[in-house]
């Protein structure tokens, strides 16, 4: 008598020709659903967020190295600083040595002020703008152009551009042909930086470097940090990392919204079961089960139906994000999100924080309102 009360209770047994029945049904089943679709879009919203950090993390580090070092006293590094810092690193730790310029580029009527990057050989780059290359290629006999910039000088591979030194009191004019044209995202490099060998930029700047790249975290030698000033990328580009910082936050405040939702969601469809069930709960009651045992059907119920709500969704939400990553159906503005993708970062251990802290977060607000009903109606 006792399982059979138990089985109608729990919804695993039921007379689908009751209307009252049906009704239960279609709320056990919207509740599941609810349930389902609030996880796809938490692990979605968190995957996209994380691939676009990630994204911008990796771009960032890319064109400009994880550290940067340059002279205490604003002056110029020369090969002697380049030996020096060298002789604390191994063999295959690269530096790239690095000058730059602001000159005026000039295509027939057409003109725009650039900032040239001017390295030393090509193959000892630590940036990787190569990688960003939509045509043409990197070498030490031609520059480099931005995407914006070439249409607005109305250039292609092969075009010749003429360069000014408008600063100084000589005015220096100098002709370089366009070797590759490249795509970064970033409009502030896409249209003002061009990079070439600093032989071909030998009439703007002198024989001394203005700074160093690296990816090697030179911030640990104490030589290098008592002689130089070494700055990483996130305090080279403390604004943009902290307009992510300010970004992240609205988004885990929607995550965490979306989830107390869910869980209430959960709740209230137990609350409406156990008041559909109260005929059932008091002859539970009166065959001797106590309110503690009650209030474990009531926990092992919600418990059910987060778990198969996760498992369904998990499922669903890793399914669409590996085959949105494999077929890119979602084009973003390039430059408004610095990809023309969809960036997505797929963490399989998202499953080990959702479950857990809703489980966790259930527990606590069912524990405190399941104890209030079962007490005011006494069960």
């Amino acid at each position: 008598m006792k399982i059979l009360l138990l089985k109608k209770f729990l919804s695993f047994d039921k007379d689908c020709n009751n209307r009252k029945s049906k009704l239960s049904l279609y709320l056990n089943n919207f509740s599941v659903l609810i349930t389902v679709l609030s996880i796809i879009f938490i692990v979605l919203i968190i995957s996209v967020n994380d691939g676009f950090k990630l994204t911008i993390n990796e771009l960032m580090i890319s064109l400009n190295g994880k550290y940067k070092i340059s002279n205490k006293y604003n002056q110029k590094l020369t090969d002697n600083d380049f030996n020096s810092i060298s002789s604390y690193l191994s063999n295959e730790t690269l530096i790239s040595k690095l000058s730059s310029k602001k000159l005026i580029v000039k295509n027939r009527n057409l003109s725009e002020p650039v900032n040239i990057i001017a390295f030393s050989n090509h193959e000892n780059f630590i940036n990787k703008i190569k990688d960003k290359l939509i045509s043409g290629k990197i070498s030490n006999d031609e520059i480099i152009i931005g995407q914006i910039l070439a249409e607005k000088l109305n250039v292609n591979i092969g075009s010749q551009l003429i360069f000014m030194d408008i600063s100084s009191s000589i005015k220096e004019v100098d002709r370089l042909t366009v070797g590759g044209i490249f795509n970064t995202n970033i409009p502030n490099y896409d249209k003002y930086i061009i990079y070439g060998n600093r032989l071909l930029f030998e009439k703007f700047i002198d024989t001394n470097y203005d700074y160093f790249l690296t990816n090697y975290n030179i911030k640990n030698i104490d030589f290098v940090k008592s002689e130089y000033i070494v700055s990483s990328i996130y305090e080279l580009n403390d604004n943009l990392f902290n307009w992510l910082d300010l970004y992240d936050t609205p988004i885990k405040m929607l995550v965490m919204f979306i989830l107390i939702i869910c869980i209430f969601n959960i709740l209230q469809n137990n609350f409406l079961y156990i008041t559909s069930q109260r005929k059932n709960l008091y002859i539970l009651k009166t065959l001797g089960l106590n309110n503690i045992y009650i209030y474990s059907i009531i926990i092992f119920r919600s418990l059910l139906t987060l778990s198969f709500s996760c498992l369904i969704a998990f499922i669903v939400s890793y399914s669409i994000l590996i085959i949105e990553s494999n077929m890119n159906f979602i084009k973003l503005p390039e430059y408004v999100y610095f990809t023309n993708i969809l960036p997505i970062s797929i963490d399989y251990t998202l499953i080990l924080y959702i479950f857990p802290f809703m489980t966790l977060v259930l527990l606590v607000i069912s524990i405190f309102f399941y104890f209030n009903f079962i007490k005011r109606y006494e069960f």
